[in-house]
């Protein structure tokens, strides 16, 4: 089930060509009938004030079911804040229906999706922290993983991928995957990109 909340007079049919079986409400609370604990929510953030947008976002976290939020002008200052406040998804409110099914696959199995170039720069961000922090033990989790774990979260935190984090630690590829399942059980992230922003104090402890 795919509910799509949103104050536009009619949806967009590339909504519907996506989904056949979506639905359109005008507010948050309309979607708890037919969305609370199951299916997706869709927040179309567009013409929305500022106020508004966090009072939906605090609504549709009451649904306990992944939240996408779509803006008509993505930037990463409301990247974050979206995904701080529980969203699991954040795209162009223009996206086509091809790419609302991708969002809906990664989202509806856990994971998180936004665009390419706020990955990059949250990457970023993550080297350029961790490159002035020499010392394991200033890491937030340094008391949760061990030394060989905050070696491979660095790793990630640079972007590496499961193959060159092996080569760099000298380790095989399922020992490196053998220690971001604890990773991900000692941080509570369910990524890449959350164990990134929970490094780094990018978003609070709710994402």
């Amino acid at each position: 089930m795919h509910v799509f909340v949103s104050q536009k007079p009619l949806s967009p049919v590339r909504w519907h060509q996506a989904f056949p079986d979506a639905i359109t409400v005008r507010t948050p609370d309309e979607a708890s009938a037919v969305a609370r604990g199951k299916g997706c929510v869709w927040l179309d953030f567009t013409c929305l004030k500022p106020v508004d947008r966090q009072l939906w976002l605090e609504q549709a976290k009451a649904l306990k079911c992944p939240v996408v939020v779509l803006s008509n002008v993505p930037n990463d200052d409301e990247a974050v804040h979206v995904f701080s406040a529980g969203a699991c998804g954040y795209c162009h409110v223009l996206a086509a229906a091809q790419q609302l099914q991708e969002v809906a696959l990664v989202v509806e199995h856990g994971g998180y999706w936004v665009g390419s170039s706020f990955i990059e720069k949250v990457l970023q961000l993550s080297a350029d922290k961790l490159s002035q922090v020499p010392a394991p033990e200033e890491c937030p989790y340094s008391e949760l993983l061990t030394e060989r774990e905050m070696m491979v979260a660095r790793e990630v935190a640079r972007g590496a991928t499961n193959k060159e984090i092996a080569s760099s630690l000298e380790i095989t590829e399922r020992t490196v995957k053998a220690h971001l399942a604890s990773i991900f059980a000692k941080t509570g992230a369910r990524d890449r990109i959350q164990l990134v922003l929970r490094l780094n104090h990018i978003a609070s402890s709710t994402v």
